[in-house]
């Protein structure tokens, strides 16, 4: 960061950052560099240079203005040139001729408009003279102020960011806590790619380690950090400060400017727009969580079944979302030894669904599972698209939480609102099927087969019993004798009876195969030449699948 400049050493950008409007025009050249020794008061034309000295910067009062002539100004700017002024300030815009004498003489014109007074002008640019520290920490509260009154106006993070970025002429970014940009202003005059940039700060690398932990970087001394980033292949300098909102950081906010630019009004910025950006969010929150409130009561008493239909017609509003069309039902749960929160879970996959091609809700039902409700083009054909969601999701989190498994569940299309409960059952059902046979994907309730039925069977007592009657001895020989009759006759039904095919992909001998049959037809009582016998030690052999807690 550039060194501060001394009290006595003002030029006309400071008095454009730091006192003018951020919407003063600026005529007749871009001389913002040139030093400002002095305020001035004009109080006629005929005793000018009386009035003025070197380096002044020279205002010009409405109601003067308004009583002397085009041509009476441009005679006076040459005197002003001549001086040399610092500049000249107007509280109304002026003719061609003027600003054409303006850029002759190379004098630059402020042009301020809007409700700012002459007197604050005055006060404001003599008190920067003065102690230009002191104005530069009062032009930074003052943003406060306006950047906390657009949030309660409801103006939103953009405007915000294009504020912040008109008093500083840097590139401003707010960040939210998984590093999406949520709103970005670069200035017109910026040669720097937007693409790059959004490159750049999306890579978790480039925050400062402490950042990277948001219940860290709430605790941190540090208000902000200044960094060296590459960006259109070369070094720009990036102030950053984390936008906290509790006990943890909820985003980040970025200047980015030219090494040698960044001062200490670009550092004030950077915090007091943090905190305002922090106001901001959480009333985001806040309307989003009351919202979410809502739509999950009605969510809950929907799938639950317990609202009539004219209810849910009634209420259907509470979703904020479009339930004409038809729509595919997922379920999502963890399973493993080390168990991240559901509303973790949910929040990847909103992330995921920011991205996705197709609107979606997501909800925590019971506190038991993640439900998406994935809205489909066309009933049938467009199902891949849920598929698709379901693969990323598995991909992301399986790098993200390698010693968790996600169980899924897919069914639909639920044409209608009054549909969804059911299929919601139906996905969940699909779920708990993978979850009993360790299938590490997504399950499809229409691929269950017979599990379909022996799902919702499996809780009577007397299938326990036919269960444990058939299997149970199977089960128990493997375990007394480390031998593999279960997984022998999984692979019998699974290749039809098929001897050669059994034993191939067993990789045994076709007479260690019969052996092992003759085996399993003496422990369990069953001829697999008798259709009936078959077909009851198949069904054992499916229930006991689902639960592999039987002996």
């Amino acid at each position: 960061m550039k060194e501060q400049q001394s009290a006595n050493k003002v030029t006309l950008n400071d008095v454009l950052r730091l006192v003018l409007p951020l919407n003063t025009l600026v005529m007749g050249g871009e001389h913002t560099d040139r030093v400002v020794h002095w305020v001035a008061m004009l109080t006629g034309l005929d005793i000018l240079m009386e009035q003025v000295q070197p380096g002044d910067l020279v205002i010009l009062p409405p109601a003067l203005q308004g009583q002397i002539q085009d041509g009476e100004l441009v005679e006076a700017l040459g005197q002003l040139g001549e001086s040399p002024a610092a500049a000249l300030l107007t509280f109304r815009p002026v003719a061609g001729p003027v600003a054409q004498a303006a850029a002759k003489y190379e004098l630059p014109i402020l042009v301020v408009t809007g409700d700012a007074s002459l007197r604050e002008i005055h006060q404001g640019v003599a008190a920067l003279l003065i102690d230009r520290q002191k104005q530069i920490t009062e032009r930074g509260m003052q943003l406060y102020r306006r950047l906390t009154e657009m949030s309660r106006e409801g103006q939103g993070l953009e405007a915000m960011t294009e504020i912040m970025s008109q008093l500083t002429g840097k590139i401003v970014v707010v960040q939210d806590k998984r590093l999406e940009i949520q709103a970005m202003t670069i200035p017109p005059n910026s040669e720097v790619d937007e693409k790059s940039i959004r490159g750049v700060l999306g890579d978790y690398e480039n925050l400062p380690p402490v950042l990277r932990n948001r219940k860290a970087a709430a605790r941190a001394r540090q208000s902000h950090w200044q960094q060296l980033l590459p960006v259109n292949n070369k070094k720009m300098a990036r102030l950053l400060s984390p936008i906290i909102s509790g006990d943890r950081a909820r985003g980040y906010l970025s200047l980015i400017g030219s090494p040698d630019e960044l001062d200490l009004l670009d550092t004030l910025t950077a915090e007091h727009g943090a905190a305002a950006c922090a106001l901001e969010m959480a009333k985001a929150k806040a309307v989003s969580e009351a919202k979410k409130a809502l739509r999950g009561d009605f969510l809950e008493g929907l799938l639950a079944g317990s609202l009539p239909e004219k209810e849910i017609e009634r209420l259907a509003g509470r979703l904020d979302h479009n339930t004409s069309q038809p729509h595919a039902v997922m379920t999502f749960a963890w399973d493993g030894p080390e168990i991240p929160s559901l509303r973790r879970l949910e929040t990847t996959v909103n992330w995921l669904l920011s991205s996705h091609n197709r609107p979606a809700l997501t909800h925590i039902y019971s506190d038991d599972h993640v439900c998406v409700f994935q809205a489909l083009e066309d009933s049938d054909e467009d199902m891949p698209t849920t598929r698709e969601l379901a693969h990323r999701l598995r991909e992301h989190l399986r790098a993200e939480y390698p010693r968790s498994r996600l169980l899924g569940g897919l069914s639909g299309p639920a044409k209608t609102l009054a549909a969804w409960p059911e299929t919601h059952r139906q996905a969940v059902q699909a779920m708990q099927v993978g979850k009993r046979l360790q299938l590490d994907q997504l399950v499809e309730f229409n691929s269950l087969g017979i599990y379909q039925l022996l799902a919702q069977l499996d809780n009577l007592p007397a299938l326990r019993r036919f269960c444990n009657q058939l299997i149970g001895p199977l089960a128990r020989y493997d375990k007394q004798h480390r031998s593999g009759l279960v997984q022998t006759i999984t692979a019998y039904f699974n290749h039809h009876g098929n001897i050669s095919q059994t034993a191939e992909a067993l990789f045994i001998h076709r007479n260690t195969l019969l052996y092992r049959l003759e085996r399993i037809q003496e422990l369990t009582g069953q001829d697999l030449n008798q259709a009936d016998m078959r077909l009851a030690l198949h069904l054992a052999l499916k229930l006991w699948q689902l639960q592999p807690e039987v002996e």
